[in-house]
């Protein structure tokens, strides 16, 4: 009865710890959609869609299932719970996996106080990790990260109860895992060395007491190394990793049979192929053609391209990351790999103290380093197989992915000696290293614990009670990375929902069944979301300039016939517009054997291009890639028929059409004649498209939302992309504000101004 009733507490306590972190993490969740990823997530979790490769199919499907098991609130509230819910879940797992090395820690303490320190330490150790400041961002937007940390937490805590329980099916449940694990993030992935050390390391150590067991052990730490190997290559989409895991595979099974454990390997292969099926939804679902369907992978060659990455450039760990690969490339230098290791010293850095600057985030750091050193030396000493498993762990998912990842140097480092910001990161990248970090936070746990422990044996001898309270209070240090994060992780600020205003904003610059071109991911996803999710103005038909050079999506945007137009849900000036019926022809007329053959081309001559209302010359030397011929097709099908805008975000070439374009608002519209400049509706500025004043007044007076950036008090920074899409916003004010200037209104220009301040200097 005791030792169940212990068993339950343990049970409890896990629950708690989920419970507190999960709460943590409501509390400042996402309210909606946010930049990057998130928008193109939410839409393909809502509409079961393909996102970009490998795409996720694992994730999209978890996803979609728990919004619809959740029918209350917004659809993007519901899919960053559902992140949030899988990272508190993988906080309570990590809990129960530091309690392994705490209970081990407390066999000279009678039950109160040794209780205390066991559950008390496991849960700092779980909270550092859980309110570290990546892991804390990861898992209050719609992201992968989190549920890819759950497995591997899940991984860890099987592997623990395989020592305890000895038991073959727990080991077949850690292959499956892994398998399944590539269809949501190849994160899950990295723990297959970490698992693989503990289990020969524990063999070794303990090895069983008759022959049979010993030699049956072995053969299933093999054959997990070969289920490894084969998901790895799976994971990957290399034929050469595939079949370099087919061959350690077939060894494997070898040496299983050889050791009478046939039945165990081709079982655990079996598995393999059941979890890696998971992939058969994007091939299907393809085929469906879903609004969301990156690199459409409805034929074989295109699923293996996804799985692969064909879509994106080649870099090797070998490369230097700012030149393309090739014979051209030089290698990766010295230098750079030292600043790359100074990257992830920068995000360690940030992961305990995120809210404060200088030598006082410093001093933090610094004393998470010595803890987490004490509880890795502590544990060492304790559980030498745990901890091989937990170093393992942290190594490859920290040191081992700077090496493997190879990035550029990092968004806010190296900008003297890369002064040219392409040779940057487009955005920090410290969510790659996040499990490194949450094992940092284990340690540092158990540190801790060792401490209170130290502290409560000194008081024992005087009050069982006072020895508590004391090991209590240096426990309850584990909650410091809540408090010093809590300003900078939070979602819930004066940015909460900018994503989501700014694709509103954009969508409505743009006139009924309009064609609007966007740049690349910040703004292109959250317009996918609003239309797929929202239904905010699907009559547009976005055009992603970044995805444009891609065969499949050019054939996208062919095929995919316009929507209509809602003028009951649409704001001013829309609503009174002329719309009609969706235009019946397609976006532009490509044949695939013409979309396949358009390659990169330099004209050496000039060259004049039917636009429909007029004639247009490009200059010998325009360089044409495939996007920019989709581009031009586009408008050729377009220019006459329906709007054509250009949003403030893409690129400002407008297909050589400058002198066709109007500002109006966040967009710039091509007309079918140049601007004149006798017009007074138009406010003609130096070096700059002519505004459309009147239109453009409308629109940041009575359509656009800013987040409430112009009325909120800013509580701290925003992040880098928030505060580029600020200034982006501030522009169309900061034009009316030169207009109003030009005209002599000094009180109409002070007013723009004032307001473009406010939303550019957050």
């Amino acid at each position: 009865g005791g030792a169940r009733d212990w068993r339950v507490t343990n049970r409890a306590t896990a629950l708690a710890v989920g419970a507190t972190v999960l709460l943590g993490y409501i509390a400042t969740l996402a309210p909606t959609v946010t930049f990057w990823d998130a928008g193109e997530l939410i839409a393909a979790g809502h509409g079961l869609g393909i996102p970009h490769p490998p795409g996720t199919p694992l994730f999209v499907l978890l996803a979609h299932v728990w919004a619809l098991l959740l029918p209350v609130g917004e659809y993007a509230a519901r899919t960053n719970l559902f992140t949030a819910a899988a990272a508190a879940a993988a906080a309570a797992i990590w809990f129960l996996v530091a309690r392994d090395t705490t209970r081990r820690m407390v066999t000279e303490f009678e039950r109160q106080p040794g209780q205390l320190l066991e559950l008390g330490g496991a849960a700092a150790a779980s909270l550092v990790g859980a309110f570290s400041f990546t892991n804390w961002r990861n898992s209050t937007e719609t992201e992968v990260y989190a549920v890819g940390c759950l497995t591997v937490s899940l991984l860890v805590w099987l592997a623990l109860r395989w020592r305890e329980r000895r038991s073959p099916s727990l080991l077949l449940v850690v292959v499956y895992l892994m398998a399944l694990s590539v269809g949501n993030h190849l994160l899950a992935l990295l723990a297959g060395p970490a698992i693989l050390v503990f289990l020969v390391s524990h063999v070794r150590a303990a090895p069983a007491a008759d022959a049979r067991t010993r030699a049956s052990e072995w053969a299933h730490a093999a054959i997990v190394a070969g289920a490894w190997a084969l998901v790895l290559g799976t994971g990957l989409g290399s034929a050469r990793l595939f079949l370099f895991g087919i061959g350690v595979a077939l060894a494997t099974l070898v040496f299983a049979a050889s050791r009478r454990e046939i039945w165990f390997g081709l079982g655990a292969f079996g598995l393999v192929a059941v979890g890696a099926s998971v992939y058969l939804f994007l091939y299907l679902r393809a085929g469906q053609d879903p609004a969301i369907n990156e690199a459409a992978p409805s034929t074989w060659r295109a699923l293996l391209d996804v799985v692969g990455r064909a879509q994106y450039p080649v870099r090797s760990p070998f490369d230097d990351p700012t030149l393309p690969h090739g014979p051209g490339n030089p290698g990766r230098s010295l230098s750079l790999l030292w600043f790359q290791l100074l990257n992830y010293v920068q995000y360690f850095d940030w992961q305990w103290a995120r809210s404060l600057d200088g030598y006082a985030r410093v001093t933090v750091t610094m004393l998470m380093a010595s803890l987490g050193l004490r509880g890795l030396f502590v544990q060492r000493a304790l559980d030498r197989p745990t901890w091989r498993l937990l170093l393992t762990l942290f190594l490859v998912t920290g040191l081992g992915l700077v090496g493997y990842m190879n990035f550029k140097p990092g968004f806010s480092l190296g900008l003297a000696e890369w002064p040219n910001r392409a040779d940057h990161e487009v955005r920090e990248r410290d969510y790659f290293f996040v499990l490194s970090f949450v094992v940092w936070g284990v340690w540092v746990g158990i540190g801790l614990t060792d401490i209170a422990r130290r502290v409560a044996l000194r008081l024992a001898t005087r009050s069982v009670r006072v020895a508590a309270v004391a090991a209590g209070a240096v426990l309850l240090l584990a909650f410091a990375p809540f408090g010093l994060n809590l300003g900078a992780a939070s979602r819930r600020g004066s940015d909460a929902r900018l994503a989501a205003d700014t694709a509103y904003d954009l969508l409505n610059s743009v006139p009924p069944h309009g064609v609007l071109f966007t740049n690349g991911d910040n703004d292109t996803f959250p317009l996918w979301w609003a239309q797929e999710v929202e239904g905010i103005r699907a009559d547009v038909t976005v055009v992603c300039l970044a995805l444009a050079h891609t065969p499949w999506y050019a054939r996208q945007l062919r095929d995919r016939p316009a929507r209509r137009f809602d003028a009951a849900s649409a704001p001013e000036p829309w609503r009174r517009a002329p719309a009609g019926s969706p235009p019946a022809d397609p976006l532009h007329t490509m044949t695939d054997a013409e979309i396949d053959a358009a390659r990169p081309q330099r004209i050496d001559r000039a060259l004049s291009v039917d636009l429909g209302p007029f004639q247009h010359i490009y200059p010998p030397g325009t360089v044409f890639y495939r996007g920019d011929i989709v581009a031009i097709r586009i408008l050729q099908q377009s220019l006459g028929r329906r709007p054509v805008v250009w949003a403030l975000t893409a690129a400002r070439g407008f297909a050589g059409l400058s002198d066709y374009v109007v500002q109006q608002g966040l967009g710039f519209r091509v007309d079918t004649l140049p601007p004149d400049d006798a017009d007074r509706r138009l406010f003609f500025g130096a070096g700059q498209p002519p505004l459309d004043i009147g239109l453009t007044r409308l629109l940041v007076d009575s359509v656009y939302r800013y987040a409430g950036l112009e009325s909120n008090p800013a509580t701290r920074p925003l992040e880098p992309t928030e505060a580029q899409m600020g200034r982006v916003l501030a522009v169309p004010l900061l034009r009316l504000a030169e207009a109003h200037r030009a005209a002599g209104d000094s009180g109409g220009a002070l007013h723009y101004a004032e307001r473009a301040m406010r939303l550019g200097k957050r």
